[in-house]
C-alpha cells in the first residue's frame, strides 16, 4: 500500500494506530511566520489530517527574506493563503 511506504519510518515508531490518530488530527496555526510555517511543514510531511492557518497579515519584505514558503512575487498577498498553498504541495493527502 502506497501510504504505508510513504509513512514507513513513523509507522515503525508509533504503529498504525498512531498514524491513524495523526491522520485524524486537525492543527490550527496562529500566524504563518517563518517559524510557524516550519512547524506546519513538520506536521504536514508526516501526514496530519487537516490544518487551518489564522493570519490576517500580508506578505512583507521581511517574510520574503525569512520565510522559505513565500517568494518575492507574493509580496502584499495574503500570508495565510500563500503558506497554505505551498505547504499543501508537500503532502497532497493533507487538507489545508
Amino acid at each position: 500500500m502506497a501510504t504505508n511506504n510513504k509513512y514507513d519510518r513513523q509507522l515503525r515508531l508509533w504503529g498504525a494506530e498512531g498514524q491513524a490518530n495523526l491522520a485524524n488530527a486537525h492543527v490550527a496555526l496562529i500566524g504563518a511566520s517563518a517559524t510557524g510555517s516550519e512547524l506546519l511543514k513538520n506536521v504536514v510531511l508526516p501526514g496530519i489530517g487537516k490544518f487551518t492557518i489564522y493570519d490576517n497579515k500580508k506578505i512583507s519584505q521581511v517574510d520574503v527574506e525569512n520565510n522559505f514558503f513565500v517568494r518575492k512575487d507574493d509580496l502584499v498577498k495574503d500570508r495565510a493563503q500563500i503558506v497554505c498553498e505551498l505547504v499543501s504541495c508537500l503532502n497532497p493527502e493533507v487538507k489545508g
